[in-house]
């Protein structure tokens, strides 16, 4: 539209005092950060939106880190036995589940591939060894069998990368277990 143009004048056009359109800084506030993966995207982006700083990586880079690596966990970043796992291509086989949909399943699931990082390991008399479990997508308990504990005495550690098969999700209350038998156990990353 061009207000020099006669047939607009008089027409209630009001004329623009900036010098054009305005940029759109935000299309998410900063207080409303996204959770999860999806929320370093947007802080990448914002970021580069805003010239805070020049991106190192392009965004695809960005995304698939933002996937693998949801934040600056150095207990994923570093760990020796976390990345042979990874490199093992357990995320790509047919039936792997991640820890946040475990959470999700109902009780006395069957899962067909678990891989996570034994966070720490307790032994205790009355409950036995009780594993504490995460990947980059979430958390959770484990118990082992009093066989399995045997087998695997001194390798189950914290620090330690576990891939289970066939495991058996259990809940007692809104807690869930995987059930770990000596036959669940593939292998053990060792640190």
């Amino acid at each position: 539209m061009n207000r020099d143009d006669p047939k607009w004048k008089g027409k209630g056009i009001a004329e623009t005092t900036s010098g054009g359109p305005k940029k759109r800084r935000h299309l998410i506030p900063r207080t409303h950060l996204i959770p999860g993966p999806a929320g370093l995207v947007q802080l990448a982006l914002e970021k580069r939106e805003d010239g805070e700083g020049v991106l190192e990586m392009n965004t695809q880079e960005a995304i698939h880190r933002a996937i693998t690596v949801p934040s600056e966990d150095n207990a994923f970043v570093e760990n020796k036995a976390w990345l042979a796992v990874v490199h093992g291509g357990y995320m790509f086989e047919p039936g792997y589940t991640n820890l946040a949909s475990v959470n999700q399943m109902p009780n006395l699931h069957r899962l067909k591939l678990v891989v996570a990082l034994v966070k720490s390991c307790v032994h205790d008399a009355v409950r036995g060894t009780m594993l504490e479990l995460k990947d980059p997508t979430g958390s959770i308990l484990g118990t082992v069998s009093e066989k399995a504990a045997q087998v695997y005495d001194g390798m189950l550690k914290a620090g330690v990368c576990i891939v289970l098969r066939e495991i058996v999700l259990w809940r007692l209350g809104k807690i869930s277990y995987l059930n770990i038998t000596s036959a669940n156990i593939e292998t053990v990353y060792g640190n």
